[in-house]
């Protein structure tokens, strides 16, 4: 399975996130190289090397870099969640992301009335911002599904490195495994693929983890799918102590702006009848 670079998909991933979100298409070269050579080495000039055998921090700063050019994703489908002994419930998702190399703007609409509008800087430090409509952030039912809206600008990336860990396999896909520390009392450990520098896979931890301790929250990508040349998230996991959260988008679509430009949908209003404030933010970097 062909993976695409983290800051040209969802990703997060819902990832969470995360998801980025649109990727490179299926004959472009691989992700590290999808910046001129010239470029890529004055930049990134561990980017030739073996990414199994550079250093953890070389390694994370190729994962968290930004995008060569602009595109836009958006993704519309259901999320279910079941806690121990309860029903399972459902509600509607909605997110629309724009990537330009300055930052990810992301919109995600979740139960067809909570608005969560996000960014992601690049900057040293990188800054994650958000804003929303809802009163109450613990409860919502976004937060009831356990789904956080940093995960889909993969904030957990750009938190402190603690160490690396012992490489391991996701579905037969080599990473590389970080432990990151947030706030206080916030770690999380992330599985990156080796080849394409992307998560696979994040768990969360309210102490210093070892092998034996086990986190209250994790996060596993389901699959991509192929649309109009780009990968997008089709479905992704996110797990408790006692629930269980799957998304699935069945509605899928993304593009470049340097092709067309994003859709006048791709953020909405409370109104559902124009764009909300983001599409316009990030067509003021296009500018610059």
């Amino acid at each position: 399975m062909k993976l695409p670079s983290p800051r040209l998909f969802f990703c997060s991933l819902l990832l969470v996130a995360s998801a980025s979100l649109a990727a490179a298409d299926e004959s472009a070269p691989a992700p590290k190289d999808d910046l001129p050579p010239e470029v890529m080495q004055a930049l990134f000039p561990e980017a030739s090397a073996d990414p199994g055998k550079i250093s953890a921090e070389a390694f994370l700063r190729m994962a968290r870099r930004a995008p060569a050019g602009e595109s836009w994703a958006k993704m519309e489908g259901t999320a279910s969640h079941r806690r121990s002994g309860a029903s399972t419930v459902k509600d509607t998702i909605r997110v629309g992301i724009r990537f330009t190399p300055k930052r990810v703007i992301a919109q995600l609409v979740f139960a067809g009335n909570e608005y969560y509008e996000m960014g992601q800087t690049f900057d040293t430090p990188p800054v994650f911002t958000q804003e929303t409509d809802v009163p109450d952030k613990d409860k919502t039912r976004l937060s009831l599904y356990g789904i956080m809206p940093s995960d889909l600008t993969l904030g957990f990336l750009y938190r402190d490195l603690v160490r690396e860990e012992k490489s391991e396999s996701v579905k037969t896909i080599d990473c590389r495994v970080f432990v990151l520390k947030g706030g206080e009392n916030d770690y999380v450990r992330v599985w990156l693929s080796k080849d394409y520098y992307f998560p696979l896979k994040a768990h969360w931890f309210k102490t210093l983890p070892d092998e034996k301790t086990k986190p209250y929250r994790e996060l596993e990508l389901g699959g991509v799918k192929k649309e109009n040349d780009f990968y997008v998230v089709q479905e992704l996991f996110l797990f408790g102590q006692d629930w269980r959260t799957r998304v699935e988008f069945d509605k899928r679509d993304a593009g470049r702006v340097e092709e067309a430009k994003a859709p006048a949908d791709l953020f909405l209003s409370k109104d559902d009848e124009a764009p909300a404030e983001p599409a316009g933010e990030a067509d003021k970097d296009a500018k610059k």
